[in-house]
């Protein structure tokens, strides 16, 4: 059921076995996945069902490192997080990108969890709406379009998959997807307006003992639950933990002072161009594709080997298509539409200098554009434009990229999030070897030329190519074994803290070059599955207590 948390709810205790504070990708998949099991649920969303600005602008903050979004701006505060600006673009992380690798300082989530999540992606693909789970190479066979033949020891064909129904760039509804589910599941409560505002551990600091809950209008209650999670994303649950100061020193569960460091994000940034060859169908093959009803669309993964032999990051690039503004066709096309609109062509003479020049390329171009009109195809778009090399980096694990607290208060009176992005000269060198590792392979297969990027060749230290961030806000409460390493274990339970867990991309140890979504719904499924048989093994804990709250739509 959904209900408020409504002004005359304030004061009063709530209890569940488990309690889950944020309603986005996360916190939604484990309440579901806990439906039915025997557990009362509580999912606490701060938000409601829809946009709010009042409860949004609780989400402003500082930037204090690399140029970034505001922080209000990149994450949405009501049902469904962040999830409801999601594209549904998704991927799962390799074997590799869970790897310990010696030339990436920190990296290396827990030994055996790449094979445990194999068992669970399958199941977030469900969950996600993606459709078969398949990544496989011969997928690419049944798209019709060209696949060459790369060396599979520099670079490896990328797919990603798109939800149902979806169109790219579109957002996904994974809240409002999910939402039924939810309402009709008696042993969940979505309570709706109720900001985590505190984490009250016990006398020891070894268990949560309450939560304190704070609605935008006053009200406020305590919770009490056999099991607390954490699901309110990347930033949010790094300053969820700091703000408890007054039970440690750091903050909950900072004893290393590792909460809030190794912020991560997926930097995205334009790292060269591809002019396409005239024998280039396959350029073709790096278009958005629909397969099985669902959209899909193959790019590239630097292979574990050269990122091996160069001591370089994951990449993962699409290839966007833009209109060539050397090419000759196109100059053509535009004086003869001048012409026949009865006007003097613009820039007549670079036109004509364009044409002139490359008299080659312009008969290869009209070939291709006959050929065209007599298969129904379009290959001579991708000959007469660039090929854009966009890359989204695997950022480097980095102590110095972090979350801390800023000193403005919100309007609940909480201390704002302060982020300071930075960046290494590992992650620069990687989109170079990267970049450079595409125009290699292209050039031998005779599929065209890649000019790499100024900004990347001047060795400088600004980021150009309009180099911005993803929306994945990861590492911030990493996993390890070792607490001296990490904030949780592989369980996500937070280390030294017997019954507080946490959920999201904070938890990543490492981003891999994958959009992080899926691999999130499926450390949820698997957490979901950890708490059921810690509960059921446990005995004596007290009935859970409703409390009077006001239904809410949903």
């Amino acid at each position: 059921m959904f209900a408020e948390f409504h002004p005359l709810a304030g004061g009063t205790d709530i209890e569940a076995d488990v309690c889950i504070a944020g309603a986005g990708a996360a916190g939604i998949t484990l309440a579901l996945a806990l439906a039915g099991s025997g557990l009362h649920v509580l999912l606490l969303e701060g938000g409601g069902l829809d946009f709010e600005d009042e409860v949004q602008a609780l989400y402003a903050g500082e930037n204090a490192g690399l140029e970034y979004y505001p922080l209000d701006a990149c994450r949405l505060r009501y049902f469904g997080g962040t999830t409801n600006h999601w594209g549904g673009r998704s991927q799962p992380l390799s074997p590799w990108d869970f790897a310990e690798r010696p030339w990436v300082p920190h990296s290396g989530w827990p030994a055996g969890l790449a094979e445990e999540l194999d068992h669970y992606y399958p199941r977030a693909h469900e969950i996600c709406g993606l459709g078969p789970f398949a990544y496989s190479p011969e997928v690419l066979g049944r798209l019709g379009a060209p696949v060459p033949p790369l060396d599979p020891e520099r670079l490896r064909y990328a797919l990603w998959r798109y939800s149902a129904g979806r169109q790219p760039g579109q957002p996904v509804l994974f809240g409002e997807d999910h939402r039924e589910r939810l309402r009709q599941a008696g042993d969940v409560r979505v309570l709706l307006h109720a900001n985590l505002t505190a984490i009250r551990l016990d006398p020891a600091a070894r268990r949560v003992a309450a939560l304190e809950v704070r609605s935008p209008a006053g009200a406020t209650a305590t919770v009490r639950a056999r099991c607390h999670v954490l699901a309110c994303g990347g930033i949010e649950n790094a300053r969820l933990m700091l703000l408890s100061d007054d039970v440690e020193p750091h903050g909950v569960g900072n004893r290393h002072d590792l909460v809030g460091r190794f912020f991560m994000e997926h930097p995205d940034a334009r790292c060269g161009v591809l002019r396409p060859s005239g024998a280039a169908q396959a350029a073709q093959l790096f278009r958005y594709h629909s397969l099985d009803g669902r959209t899909i669309l193959p790019g590239l993964h630097l292979a574990p080997e050269l990122q091996a032999a160069e001591g370089a990051l994951g990449c993962a690039a699409g290839l966007w298509f833009e209109n060539d503004p050397e090419s000759p066709a196109l100059a053509l096309r535009d004086i003869y539409r001048d012409l026949a609109r009865g006007r003097w062509p613009g820039a007549l003479g670079r036109k004509l200098a364009t044409v002139l020049g490359d008299l080659d390329r312009l008969a290869g171009d009209a070939y291709w554009r006959a050929a065209d009109q007599v298969a129904g195809t379009r290959s001579a778009a991708y000959r007469t434009g660039l090929l854009n090399i966009e890359v989204e980096l695997e950022q480097a694990p980095n102590p110095d990229s972090r979350v801390t607290l800023a000193g403005e208060r919100d309007a609940l009176g909480l201390r704002r999030a302060r982020l300071d992005w930075k960046l290494t000269e590992l992650d620069r060198r990687s989109l170079l070897v990267f970049t450079k590792a595409v125009g290699a392979e292209f050039a031998r297969l005779g599929l065209g030329r890649v000019k790499v990027a100024d900004w990347l060749l001047d060795g400088g230290e600004a980021w150009g190519g309009d180099m911005h961030g993803s929306f994945h806000h990861l590492g911030t409460t990493r996993m390890a074994d070792d607490p001296r390493r990490g904030v949780v274990d592989r369980d996500c339970r937070v280390h030294g803290i017997d019954n507080l867990y946490v959920a999201t991309g904070s938890v990543f140890p490492t981003a891999g070059p994958s959009n992080p979504t899926l691999t999130i719904v499926a450390l949820a499924l698997r957490l979901a599955d950890c708490l059921k048989e810690r509960l059921a093994r446990s005995t004596g804990a007290p009935a859970p207590r409703r409390t009077a709250v006001e239904p809410a739509g949903g």
